[in-house]
């Protein structure tokens, strides 16, 4: 009895040993044909053709200096995360999605930055987006409908000039452009940021920019109807608007 159940544990054994060898050899041959399906692939699948989409302001070949893929190169020689830093290096460039095909077919979807004002200083002026980010240099003879900030110096001035953007945004959202005359922006602290518009200063401060575009869409109305020439509009106060006529006439204050 004894040399029966031996014998039995010994095959039961053996059986558990050769599924054991079957499983690492069936383990083994999935990993050599993945290694070597994924060599082949690397090795020889090309770009056959790059494609970009969703540019407006970069040309093609500027996107394609950026990559620096070609037809020819291994599809899979550059992961697409390098591909991605790459794009990102101009600040035109917001994000991008990249797929590789196994056609051969690089399609790279790039959302760019949208340009919300113009940064002039010294004598200079720049491109800038949402965040503040200078674009590029404005090319000589190139004309913008978009407000101006003026002689903030984005470096050493960074609350002013991160100030002035925040009102930018508001102005950009709320389709707030000039046609004609330019609105630009001034001040060299927050709470001086100032709004030159249709030759009249408006004094807008720090925040709460939303409620004071309202509040000078009804004090422009009230001097519109009173026939008033203006020199400046103070909307800094919160329960006040000051008004300071052209001339020697006294400032006056519009309640709404």
């Amino acid at each position: 009895m004894d040399i029966g159940r031996r014998n039995l544990r010994s095959l039961q054994r053996k059986k558990e040993k050769k599924k054991i060898k079957l499983f690492v050899f069936l383990f083994l041959t999935f990993v050599a044909a993945f290694f070597t399906s994924y060599f082949l692939i690397k090795n020889n699948m090309l770009v056959r053709d790059i494609v970009f989409v969703g540019n407006h302001h970069l040309k093609t070949d500027e996107l394609r200096s950026l990559i620096k893929i070609k037809k020819g190169d291994e599809l899979f020689g550059i992961s697409g995360r390098e591909l991605y830093d790459r794009l990102r290096t101009s600040p035109w460039i917001r994000d991008a999605i990249i797929k590789k095909e196994l056609s051969g077919r690089v399609l790279i979807n790039v959302i760019e930055a949208v340009p919300v004002a113009v940064l002039s200083m010294a004598g200079r002026a720049y491109l800038i987006d949402k965040e503040g980010n200078i674009l590029e240099p404005m090319k000589e003879g190139t004309v913008l409908f978009l407000p101006v900030i003026k002689d903030i110096d984005y470096k050493n001035n960074r609350e002013a000039y991160l100030e002035a953007v925040r009102f930018v945004n508001v102005l950009h959202n709320k389709r707030v452009m000039p046609y004609g005359d330019v609105i630009e922006i001034t001040g060299q602290r927050p709470e001086d940021i100032t709004l030159k518009f249709d030759k009249i200063s408006i004094k807008i401060g720090m925040g709460d920019f939303e409620k004071k575009l309202e509040r000078l869409e009804f004090v422009r109305d009230e001097i519109e109807k009173r026939k008033i020439s203006v020199e400046y509009i103070d909307l800094r106060f919160a329960n006040k608007i000051i008004v300071k006529p052209t001339g020697d006439m006294e400032r006056e204050q519009i309640s709404n």
